[in-house]
């Protein structure tokens, strides 16, 4: 969709009608595609999924459902397990964050927001079922009553999957509570998620001949809960007081032929902003926060092998200011200060990591974005609107804990990023088209290296902040509504990314070479969707387009090797009938390509699902 005309930033917006359109079950199905973006599931539903925004890491991106940060320490996440039922719209801003957000920031936002209660009382559900036995239910209802808002969703889907142990399942939720006065505001949000996916492993590409077959007995099962509780205050006409506190958990439990493994992970957030209006063209905002975040991992242990709970402690200050001295200029200014302290580590049995003192580090974030609106366009012109915009800033990420585990090196630091973008939003024929061109550049510092080293003798390990890297490219996208039932869509990502010397070096950390390209970045990706609308019939299909990648060995992950590309096209009719009830059928991959996203992994070949929805009005 066009962006507001004074949002300098990347942001693009999936709204809950288009996840509808598309047959989603999960949340990367709609973010695959969206420009800059790439998304890398292993095999199919419930495959460990990382997503890298601008050819920056997995682990660069805050991923947050309603506004509550749901990381890993240190800054992972596995996209597979977040859910489409319930979503309202899904924000993916592009650029560094962290002047807003902080930690984890470092090339982009994915915020994944849920219903709200709007209106008299409505209620939806919905039934489905398709090839390898999936099915999916889901069940939710909102309204707004005197004040009082409230919305709710329940889902559950089940795939017994294509080959043994490749089952799956998905539970989640989601509960909103609101209460607006005249000058007071309460809300709760609660999301919850359980999942169990089969592990079997590489079975695909076999590059170099070290595959053994199906693995039929590793498996993981998470569970990953937010809550949060927020207070607005409004004591003047100038002056708005918003605080909220977060609690987010987000527990693995994996098992294998080799043994089980654990990882828990708990993160609380308070944050206190007071939102002042200055005039009626410049406001600020000025707030503190801070942010504790702890992990107790199965592979971070003591001097009696046993695993000891890891906290950091981030204290953060922001400011940011939005000034607009006419209706055609917009800026914003920010900048946060984050005081990250790590608490001490004890000293492990293998003699690699001797105890670690509690460290501290302060970093400054800024961050200035800017949008012009050039030319205003006309009702009828072949030109419409011109918005030039274009944002400039930094992110961090600290360690996460196997960095700081698998290291002898107190002075770990977090790794940063300096990010610059740039471009044109153009609208044509009274705006029916719009087209978005943006250049970014990306410079990747202070990355972390593990040097030497191997399970069997950790006492070789050291880290260091050495590693470098670059990304840049073009994003293009555009939006055409050539009559009111039909609309087309498309993107075109050039993405090109570069391994730069180790500092004070001129060779790249082995195994990878300077100038190499970036695992599972492609330099070219596409995607496209056309929907039209007929009475009561909706048709609609969209389509990924992915060059080949450098990806690595699937069991030892090197040497690398190219993964070559592919095309996914996917399409779906529905059939409105009266009364609420809605009937659709979805054909996913109907070029039954065979492709892998990871290489080694086998996605999903040519598979469909039908079902119905119902929608009830309770007035």
């Amino acid at each position: 969709a066009a962006l507001a005309p004074q949002i300098g930033s990347s942001v693009s917006l999936v709204s809950g009608e288009e996840i509808g359109e598309r047959g989603a079950q999960n949340a990367l199905e709609v973010i695959r595609g969206v420009p800059g973006v790439e998304v890398n599931q292993s095999g199919r539903r419930g495959g460990v999924t990382g997503v890298y925004i601008r050819g920056g890491e997995s682990k660069y991106n805050a991923i947050m459902v309603d506004g509550i940060p749901v990381n890993e320490f240190g800054g992972s996440f596995d996209m597979a397990s977040l859910p489409a039922d319930g979503i309202e719209r899904i924000e993916i801003a592009r650029g560094p964050q962290s002047a807003l957000y902080g930690s984890n920031a470092v090339t982009g936002v994915v915020n994944i927001i849920s219903r709200r209660g709007e209106g008299p009382p409505v209620f939806t559900a919905l039934a489905e079922g398709g090839s390898h036995s999936t099915r999916r239910f889901a069940t939710g209802g909102s309204g707004l009553t005197r004040g009082f808002s409230w919305s709710y969703n329940l889902s559950r889907t089940d795939s017994d999957g294509v080959v043994a142990n490749d089952r799956y399942r998905n539970q989640s939720a989601f509960l909103n509570l609101g209460y607006a006065q005249a000058r007071r505001q309460f809300h709760f949000q609660f999301f919850g998620n359980a999942n169990d996916a089969g592990a079997p492993g590489a079975y695909g590409s076999d590059p170099a001949g070290t595959f053994t077959g199906v693995d039929t007995v590793s498996g993981g099962k998470q569970n990953l809960f937010g809550y949060q509780l927020g207070y607005t205050e409004q004591f003047t006409s100038r002056w708005r007081q918003v605080t909220t506190a977060n609690l987010a958990t987000n527990d693995l439990n994996y098992r294998s032929m080799w043994g089980d493994y654990t990882s828990e992970n708990l993160r609380g957030i308070f944050n206190t902003r007071s939102e002042i209006l200055l005039s009626a063209r410049d406001s600020v905002t000025v707030g503190f926060e801070f942010n504790r975040e702890q992990i107790r991992n199965g592979y971070i242990t003591d001097s009696q092998s046993a695993p000891f709970l890891l906290p950091r402690t981030s204290l953060a200050y922001f400011a940011e200011n939005r000034w607009s001295p006419s209706g055609r200029f917009y800026l914003i200014t920010g900048v946060r200060i984050d005081h990250i302290r790590t608490n001490s580590m004890p000293a492990d049995a293998w003699g690699s990591r001797p105890e670690i003192p509690e460290s501290s580090v302060v970093r400054v974030n800024p961050r200035v974005s800017a949008a012009l609106l050039a030319h205003d366009g006309g009702a009828g012109g072949a030109f419409g609107r011109t918005r030039i915009h274009g944002s400039v800033g930094t992110g961090i990420r600290p360690p996460d804990g196997f960095e700081l585990a698998f290291t002898d090196n107190p002075e770990l630091k977090p790794e940063k990023s300096v990010s610059f973008d740039t471009g044109v939003e153009q609208g044509l024929f009274g705006d029916r088209a719009v087209v978005d061109v943006t250049y970014f550049l990306n410079r990747f510092d202070d990355q972390i290296v593990t040097l030497g080293g191997s399970m069997q003798n950790l006492s070789t390990y050291s880290s260091d902040n050495l590693k470098n890297s670059r990304a840049q490219g073009l994003e293009i996208g555009f939006r055409v509504n050539p009559t009111q039932s039909l609309m087309l869509s498309g993107q075109y990502s050039l993405v090109d990314t570069e391994v730069l010397a180790l500092d004070g070096s001129s060779e790249a950390n082995s195994p990878y070479q300077v100038g190499q390209q970036l695992l599972r970045r492609p330099r070219h990706s596409a995607s496209y969707g056309v929907t039209y609308a007929y009475k009561r019939w909706t048709l609609s299909t969209n389509g990924y387009i992915r060059g080949e990648t450098l990806d690595s060995e699937p069991a030892y992950g090197y040497p690398f090797y190219t993964n070559k590309g592919y095309t996914r096209a996917d399409a779906g009719v529905s059939y409105r009938l009266p009364g609420g009830v809605e009937l659709y059928g979805r054909l996913n991959n109907f070029l039954n390509r065979k492709y892998e996203e990871v290489l080694g992994y086998p996605a999903l070949k040519l598979n469909f699902m039908a079902g119905m929805k119902f929608t009830f009005n309770a007035d």
